[in-house]
């Protein structure tokens, strides 16, 4: 049996200048750290989970529903950020993400109770984790 001869299907794209401009670098960069972060504020808080239920005097169930909502959050609310991007553009809506994320994050440091967690890192946070998970954001921010 032959292969099809197909043209520019079977071997490789030989550009003739850079086709990002050169910033591909910058884009990966940006997306590693935002993975960094978006996954490392999620997946650490079970490195505290013990020292949180000492200083709250809670549960284990209890605790978890601080990375319970912050994990709802962040998938329930992917098509608002989405909507937010189209409508205002990428850059305001990352800037945004950010803001939401040091507010989460400085509230919670004052937090006196489970509950208050649950609003300021499950809900402001968990809001931070879609604004800056857009994809097409980082692409857009370089150009």
């Amino acid at each position: 049996m032959e292969t099809p001869r197909v043209p520019g299907c079977l071997g490789p794209n030989v550009y003739p200048a850079v086709p990002d401009g050169g910033w591909g670098w910058a884009v990966a960069v940006a997306f590693f750290m935002v993975e960094v972060n978006t996954y490392g504020v999620l997946k650490t808080l079970g490195v505290f989970l013990q020292d949180l239920m000492d200083e709250f005097q809670e549960s284990n169930s209890r605790v978890s529903w601080v990375i319970s909502i912050s994990a709802f959050i962040f998938a329930f609310t992917a098509p608002l950020a989405s909507l937010l991007s189209n409508r205002f553009g990428y850059r305001p809506v990352v800037m945004m993400g950010g803001f939401l994320m040091s507010l989460g994050m400085i509230c919670s440091a004052f937090t006196s109770s489970i509950n208050q967690m649950y609003v300021t890192i499950g809900i402001i946070s968990g809001i931070y984790l879609v604004f800056t998970r857009l994809k097409h954001s980082l692409k857009k921010l370089v150009e």
